[in-house]
């Protein structure tokens, strides 16, 4: 896995036609109504979603697949490693929400990093 160039990460952090925005439900047939079309507001969700609909979606293995759509298939690994922990609850949670915050914060410095 190697690092993502500027251009990459500045891609994997942009907004998403509503096309192809990730719905969250709280099961097959159940939408939440809410709806996510970058990487930061992803996070800022998964914050406040309630768990069933987390849970829900973590272990159909629905959020590294929108993960992999925006072009990070690093992070993506890391939510399937993470989702093989059975974590449940706030222990989900939380442990996701590292996981995002982390690669979020590599790829914002990248993307702001000046050209040469």
């Amino acid at each position: 896995m190697r690092k993502p160039s500027r251009d990459q990460s500045i891609q994997i952090l942009g907004e998403l036609p509503i096309g192809q925005a990730f719905y969250f439900y709280n099961g097959v047939g159940s939408p939440t109504g809410v709806f996510t079309r970058s990487l930061a507001e992803f996070i800022d969700f998964i914050k406040v979603i309630e768990l069933g609909s987390l849970e829900f979606h973590m272990f159909r293995g629905d959020f590294e697949k929108w993960i992999t759509m925006l072009g990070d298939e690093t992070l993506s690994q890391q939510i399937i490693n993470l989702r093989q922990d059975n974590l449940k609850g706030e222990s989900l949670r939380k442990r996701l929400l590292q996981v995002l915050r982390l690669r979020y914060g590599f790829l914002r410095k990248i993307a702001n990093a000046a050209t040469s």
